[in-house]
C-alpha cells in the first residue's frame, strides 16, 4: 500500500587509497567467501591477469547494456544496496565493487561502501563517508545516501531511526519533497497524527503530483473519521494515478463509513477491473454486502455468486453461503 523507495550507489578507487594487504593466495581466490571481492575496493590487492581480463569483459557487458558507465554503475549500486536492505552484505559487497569497477569517481561508490562497513567498522565506514564527501560537491549524492539507510531502517521498523536519518535530508533541502512524504508516512506508523499531516501536507505543497502523499494523508484522515476530507485526498491519488488500486479501495472504506454505499460499491467495481483474478472474490463480496445495505437483494445475490466462483478464504466463503440462504431465494 505504500511506496518505498531502494537508491542505488556507485564506488570507486582513489588514487590516495592504499590497503597494505598481501595480495590474495591462489587458496584464497578459490573460497567462496572472506575473498578480496568481499571487501571495498577489492582490499587494494594486485589482480591476477585472468581476474582482470574478467573485470574488462564485465565492463565491456555492462557499458553494451547501460550505455555508459556511471549509468552501469549506478545500476550495480542500486543491486547493493537492495542486498544490503534484503540483510545480504557478502552478495551486496560483491555488486558495490562491480559498480566500483565501472566508475570510481562517483560519491555514491563511497556512500555504498561506508552503509556496508558501519556494522563492523564505524570508523572505516566514517572515513569511506568523508571520501564520498569530496566527490559530492552539492550533497546530491549524501541525500541519497541518507535516504537509503533511512529506508533500511523503515524495512526494519525502526521508523524512530529512519525519521532520524531523514532528518539529516531535510537539514540539507528542507525542499525535499520525497524526504517530506517519508517523513509523515513514518509520523504515520508511529501514530503521530499531527506531525504525519504536516510533513505529508508539505509533500503535497511541493509535490502536487504526489500521489502517494496523497494516499497516505486520506489514511490518516480516516483515521481521524474525516471521511470527506479523506475521501477528497483518495480522489487526488487516483486521478494523479488512474491505475493505484489502493486509492480506489480505500476510498471505498471511506465512502462505507460516510454512508455513501453506491459510491462504495462503484469504487468496488474499479478495483475489480486492476486486480488480480485471485483476489477479485473478496471485491464481489464487498459489493454483496454494500448491495444488501441498498436493499438491493438481486444485485447482492448475483455478486456473492460471483464471490464464490472466484474464490475467497473458507471462512469468508462460509460467510458467503450464510447471507445467500437468509437473503437468496
Amino acid at each position: 500500500m505504500r511506496i518505498g523507495l531502494l537508491l542505488w550507489i556507485l564506488f570507486f578507487l582513489s588514487p590516495s587509497l592504499t590497503w597494505a594487504q598481501a595480495p590474495p593466495t591462489p587458496q584464497q581466490l578459490a573460497q567462496a567467501r572472506g575473498t578480496s571481492n568481499e571487501v571495498p575496493m577489492f582490499g587494494g590487492q594486485p589482480k591476477t591477469p585472468e581476474q582482470r581480463a574478467a573485470d574488462q569483459q564485465f565492463i565491456a557487458t555492462a557499458l553494451q547494456q547501460h550505455g555508459t558507465a556511471q549509468a552501469a554503475a549506478h545500476v550495480y549500486t542500486n543491486f547493493g544496496w537492495g542486498y544490503l536492505q534484503q540483510g545480504s552484505p557478502v552478495v551486496a559487497i560483491k555488486r558495490f565493487n562491480q559498480a566500483w569497477l565501472l566508475d570510481s569517481t562517483l560519491a555514491d561508490v563511497y556512500y555504498g561502501f561506508s552503509a556496508w562497513q558501519q556494522p563492523t567498522n564505524p570508523t572505516e565506514a566514517e572515513r569511506l563517508r568523508r571520501l564520498g564527501q569530496r566527490h559530492d560537491a552539492n550533497n546530491q549524492a549524501l541525500i541519497r545516501y541518507y535516504s537509503s539507510l533511512a529506508y533500511g531502517q523503515s524495512l526494519r521498523r525502526d521508523y524512530a531511526g529512519a525519521l532520524a536519518t531523514n532528518a539529516q535530508i531535510l537539514a540539507l533541502d528542507a525542499h525535499h519533497a520525497f524526504a517530506n512524504g517519508r517523513a509523515g508516512f513514518w509520523y504515520m506508523q508511529q501514530q503521530d497524527t499531527a506531525r504525519a499531516t504536516d510533513y505529508l501536507t508539505r509533500a503535497i505543497q511541493l509535490n502536487p503530483r504526489d500521489s502517494v502523499a496523497f494516499l497516505n494523508r486520506g489514511w490518516v484522515r480516516y483515521g481521524q473519521k474525516r471521511y470527506t476530507a479523506a475521501i477528497a485526498d483518495f480522489t487526488a491519488a487516483a486521478r494523479i494515478s488512474p491505475r493505484y488500486i489502493t486509492a480506489y479501495a480505500n476510498r471505498a472504506l471511506a465512502n462505507t463509513e460516510a454512508g455513501n454505499y453506491a459510491a462504495a460499491v462503484a469504487d468496488n467495481e474499479q478495483c475489480l477491473q486492476l486486480v488480480p483474478p485471485r483476489d477479485k472474490g473478496q471485491f464481489y463480496r464487498t459489493i454483496g454486502m454494500l448491495k444488501l445495505w441498498l436493499h438491493d437483494t438481486a444485485g447482492a445475490c448475483t455478486a456473492f455468486s460471483q464471490a464464490l466462483n472466484w474464490g475467497d478464504t473458507p471462512a469468508a466463503e462460509r460467510e458467503i453461503r450464510k447471507l445467500q440462504k437468509e437473503n437468496c431465494r
